[in-house]
């Protein structure tokens, strides 16, 4: 079960990992840590450069998700991260970003 509380300039974060393996864990705490350097980023080399670590390491958390583990005959993993860049790539194009923020 995943939490959010925020006080004043802080967010605390909870997720449980039951389930998760080591390395999914660790991924989680590193796309956390990028994410959250991401958005303060100054600097434009940082920025960009943070950028596309973030979205490299989303895409190792998605390969190592649980379903792609427990289903080896197929590339679900490769599958999944190909059909999400397709769709960004459609997004960007159709300049058609959706906020989902409620």
């Amino acid at each position: 079960m995943q939490s959010l509380s925020q006080k004043d300039k802080e967010i605390s974060l909870k997720m449980d990992t039951e389930g998760l393996s080591v390395t999914q864990v660790r991924l989680v705490k590193n796309i956390h840590a990028l994410l959250a350097h991401v958005l303060v980023s100054d600097e434009e080399s940082e920025y960009f450069e943070t950028s596309a670590a973030l979205l490299k390491k989303t895409a190792e958390l998605i390969k190592q998700a649980n379903f792609s583990a427990q289903n080896k005959q197929m590339a679900y993993g490769d599958q999944a991260v190909e059909f999400a860049v397709d769709y960004l790539n459609e997004a960007i194009e159709e300049n058609k970003m959706t906020n989902l923020d409620n």
